[in-house]
């Protein structure tokens, strides 16, 4: 059974050594993988075809830059294995990530989707032997659920279960799906599982958590509260689109609920970002639309962060949080070394 990696990438060809050595240190060795070149302006496509070029499993398949949905499509039509293993080219995968889910496809045949959990890290200095140091910042903590239709389909709904790594999928599957909407450039994977929950699919969680079973993803830390707006912007995008084909008007309530608590978090980070007419208006819809009396407080008081009271106040509320997320980190470095 041969599992078929397909690897979109755009401007990270220094990563992708890191990405190939974690399928050659596979414990099942029956994968191919082709690396889609999404437009890159760096030295992708020199590394890329050198990789091809050791090793017959991998394939180098180049495009002009359409955006990483339609970059795994590309790279599932240019496979052929019976599961796929998609990977993000700045992240890799566990030695036995691999064998572990299809131990679990064998064990349960009814499964279209197995998957599990993720490690994260940040990427440091080097060691002495010149290869990059990592450090380890945590892992995610996935509801562990298993089944179909509404089994599924209500956990999801509420949010994306995993990372785009963490399953192994039947083809079939995202034959019958038509794979990622190419349109969809943010939260394209989450998208993609919910069109295959209404689908029918069946998800397992592999019940892993050993480190070696899961996939390790990597954390940018110039991330930026801009980034956090674009990805509330595309999870609002996204459940505005699904809202129609959900079955239930339970599923349909709690999808608008969290329509509007995405809306909110759009509202505090706009207004406080400097863009306060956008922010308001945010926090004043989530607010009457849930009848959220905190909301609507702070979509009416937000002009006043821009007198010197509100900044000094809002400056000590910044704080605590950032005293509060650094705690978080120094704690998971701790429980993972």
């Amino acid at each position: 059974m041969t599992v078929s990696v397909i690897v979109p990438v755009h401007n990270y060809g220094r990563y992708l050594g890191q990405v190939v050595d974690s399928l050659r240190g596979q414990v099942y060795s029956d994968w191919e993988c082709v690396l889609v070149d999404d437009g890159s302006s760096d030295e992708t496509a020199g590394i890329a075809a050198a990789l091809a070029g050791e090793d017959s499993r991998i394939v180098y398949l180049g495009q002009a830059p359409l955006g990483p949905s339609a970059a795994r499509n590309a790279g599932l039509a240019a496979s052929s294995g019976e599961f796929v293993q998609f990977l993000d080219a700045d992240d890799f995968l566990g030695p036995r990530k691999l064998r572990h889910q299809l131990d679990v496809f064998a064990r349960q045949p009814e499964a279209d989707l197995v998957y599990g959990g993720a490690r994260y890290f940040i990427e440091g200095g080097t060691d002495s032997a010149g290869d990059a140091e990592l450090s380890w910042t945590g892992r995610s903590a996935p509801q562990a659920v298993s089944g179909y239709g509404d089994e599924i389909l209500r956990p999801l709904v509420d949010e994306n279960l995993m990372v785009v790594e963490a399953p192994l999928i039947r083809r079939s599957l995202l034959d019958k799906v038509g794979g990622f909407d190419p349109n969809v450039r943010r939260m394209e994977d989450w998208e993609l599982w919910l069109r295959c929950a209404l689908a029918g699919a069946c998800f397992v969680h592999d019940g892993g958590g050993e480190d070696e079973e899961l996939s390790h993803v990597r954390i940018h830390p110039s991330s930026s509260s801009q980034d956090q707006v674009a990805m509330h912007r595309a999870a609002v995008e996204v459940r505005q689109a699904v809202e129609s084909r959900l079955p239930t008007p339970a599923l349909r309530r709690l999808n608008r609920r969290r329509i509007h608590e995405h809306l909110a978090v759009i509202g505090m980070l706009e207004g406080l970002g400097g863009r306060l007419g956008v922010g308001m208006r945010c926090l004043l819809t989530a607010g009457f639309s849930e009848r959220r009396a905190n909301w609507l407080a702070w979509g009416a008081l937000m002009p006043l962060v821009r007198v010197p009271p509100g900044r000094w106040a809002m400056g000590k509320v910044r704080t605590l949080r950032a005293n509060r997320r650094g705690e978080e980190v120094r704690e998971w470095r701790t429980e993972w070394p």
